[in-house]
């Protein structure tokens, strides 16, 4: 905040206070990660070579861990997909390519876009393994062949009982 932006700040807050209502005033740092990360943020413009590719300069100094683009088109009719060029990024410069489909680049063309490049190491995301049901298991099959048992033999007697008539056998 400048000078005179704190001056005006402080004016207005004097004119409250007199009024009989509470001021918060003051100034306070950025909030964020500490220390805060490198980032260059700029349009550009360039003409495509043959392959529809151009050079950008940036300042971040170091080799950015990410760069993220997006075209501006000025003309309805002039329309153009545009990507960093994996591989292309150093200290002080990276490429980009502009394509009017999947096959065809904007060679020789000027183009226009934003671009932001984040300094700093890349960070890798590691997925977190997804617990999973276990697999149901079939019981096992037998391995023995199954018993077989003899069908009962029938008689007309039962055992330990005697015959009708009640006879010891003698003649009587």
């Amino acid at each position: 905040m400048r000078t005179r932006e704190k001056a005006a700040l402080a004016v207005a807050g004097l004119a409250v206070a007199a009024a009989g209502g509470t001021v918060l005033a003051g100034t306070s740092g950025a909030v964020g990660p500490s220390p805060a990360p490198n980032v260059q943020a700029a349009e550009a413009s360039c003409v495509t070579d043959g392959a529809g590719m151009c050079t950008v300069q940036h300042a971040l100094g170091t080799v950015p861990a990410a760069v993220v683009v997006s075209a501006n088109t000025p003309g309805q009719f002039n329309a153009y997909m545009l990507n960093t060029v994996q591989g292309s990024y150093t200290a002080t410069t990276f490429q980009v390519r502009a394509m009017f489909n999947q096959t065809t680049p904007k060679a020789g063309g000027a183009i226009w876009f934003s671009f932001a490049a984040y300094g700093g190491a890349p960070v890798t995301i590691t997925p977190t393994p997804t617990k999973s049901s276990p697999t149901p298991t079939k019981p096992p099959t037998p391995t023995t062949a199954p018993t077989t048992v003899a069908p009962p033999t029938t008689t007309s007697e039962l055992p330990g009982t005697t015959p009708p008539g009640g006879g010891s056998g003698l003649g009587g």
